[in-house]
């Protein structure tokens, strides 16, 4: 129990420093008249406030852990495994940054963002269209409303000049969630699109392609609002968008970081 209760107390206080905006922090030396060491300024005529503490502290603005894994000395396309799997070792070794639901096996969030794997997704390519659009996104559980949804993203890609090459399930173990999550969580799947006849398939206008598949999920979403299949009765959304790139590629969800490899089968396939 007393463990248990110092974990909590070093998540507890690694979270809050986020919300700390103001401090005054007076220190007392012997010989030495008290001083007031300010990590941001104080109101006219306040002398302190409940966010008292040190500077290296109360500066710190986020609490979240960031980490970068790269093979710089491959010419390979699709880099290795390996790396994926130091990077999945990395964010297990941040679990510290992040906290644990009451059910001991939910996370407030955890993902990671690599290049997109396209070895896995052969079936979408071709010979011109080696790199198309690929969406990472969270649809409806009841199948209906998914199919809805699914039918209005196909509309505005169309109406856009992105030529639909497909749906593939994101293949998942829900058995590996916390009680909380899986009470939650949504059908994953992920989405094709052929760049516009107008941008040329290749490195020089991918930067325009990029902007083309960021405009179309802004307008995903104000379509879907539009037609009520962005938002549930209570308010909470129930489409949302990881990544559109055709070129990088978001795994997430509100697990913890030991938890994500497991839950999405995609990352433990070595042709990632």
């Amino acid at each position: 129990m007393r463990l248990s209760q110092a974990l909590l107390a070093v998540i507890a206080a690694s979270a809050a420093s986020a919300f700390q905006t103001h401090v005054s922090r007076p220190h007392t030396m012997a010989g030495s008249s008290t001083t007031s060491l300010n990590a941001f300024h104080l109101k006219e005529g306040e002398t302190r406030n409940m966010f008292e503490g040190p500077r290296p502290l109360v500066k710190e603005r986020d609490a979240c852990g960031v980490g970068f894994i790269a093979n710089t000395n491959s010419g390979d396309e699709f880099g290795t495994h390996k790396v994926l799997a130091q990077g999945l070792h990395a964010l297990d070794c941040m679990e510290h940054r992040g906290a644990c639901g009451g059910d001991g096996i939910s996370g407030d969030g955890a993902g990671i963002m690599t290049q997109i794997p396209w070895k896995l997704f052969k079936d979408y390519r071709s010979d011109n269209c080696p790199q198309p659009g690929v969406g990472m996104v969270f649809l409806p559980q009841e199948e209906s409303r998914r199919n809805e949804v699914k039918e209005a993203i196909e509309k505005v890609c169309e109406a856009n000049e992105l030529e639909f090459l497909g749906w593939r399930e994101v293949p998942v173990d829900p058995s590996t969630l916390g009680p909380q999550a899986e009470a939650v969580v949504p059908s994953m799947w992920q989405m094709f699109v052929k760049a516009p006849a107008l941008l040329e398939d290749n490195e020089e206008t991918r930067d325009g392609f990029e902007r083309t598949l960021y405009l179309v999920r802004r307008r995903i979403a104000v379509e879907l609002k539009a037609a009520g299949l962005l938002v549930k009765d209570d308010g909470s959304e129930e489409v949302y968008f990881a990544s559109f790139s055709s070129q990088t590629i978001v795994y997430k969800g509100m697990v913890q970081g030991c938890v994500l490899p497991q839950f999405y089968k995609d990352l433990q396939n070595e042709d990632f």
